[in-house]
């Protein structure tokens, strides 16, 4: 059996493969966390469907490589600047699925995206609220992020679901 893992670990070392896991980790480490001078929001894309709606947002890196982790916290804003619908939660709903908030290392332009969805369908004479922007913030998490990105949409309900940054131009699916 000893055999077998010094073949085994000789073999990793002549390909270059990291041996040990805490080599990975401290080079990953070493990569700042992002700051929200360098990163760029913007809303990349709406869908809606039986009496749903989602957008993503999408977030570019203008800066050095760094990383990125966390559930963004969302709230949509009215064209007088109040709060139209801000209550996040964090799991997944018809449109997106829930994943695991994981590390994401953007270098120079690279995009990362998260998901919003909310309720389109107003129940018995309650009246769905005007928005005009989305005021956008990652309060815990790695890296720092702000932004306030225009916005149309009239969600219900009073929850907006929120997915944690994820990796590409659009959140995964639920289903």
């Amino acid at each position: 059996m000893w055999r077998l893992r010094v073949l085994l670990i000789v073999g990793l070392a002549a390909f270059g493969l990291p041996i040990f896991a805490g080599s990975l980790s401290a080079a990953t480490a070493s990569t700042p966390g992002c700051s929200s001078g360098q990163l760029y929001v913007l809303a990349s894309g709406w869908y809606g469907a039986a009496g749903s709606g989602s957008m993503a947002f999408d977030i570019v890196n203008r800066g050095n490589r760094c990383r990125i982790k966390g559930y963004p916290s969302v709230t949509f804003v009215d064209p007088s600047d109040l709060g139209a619908d801000a209550h996040d939660l964090h799991r997944s709903s018809m449109i997106f699925a829930e994943p695991k908030a994981e590390v994401v290392t953007l270098g120079r332009g690279g995009v990362a995206t998260f998901g919003v969805s909310w309720s389109d369908n107003p129940v018995g004479t309650q009246a769905c609220p005007e928005t005009a922007r989305a005021q956008i913030q990652l309060r815990q998490g790695i890296g720092s992020l702000w932004g306030l990105v225009p916005i149309n949409p009239s969600p219900c309900g009073g929850t907006l679901f929120v997915t944690p940054i994820e990796s590409g131009t659009w959140p995964r699916p639920n289903g």
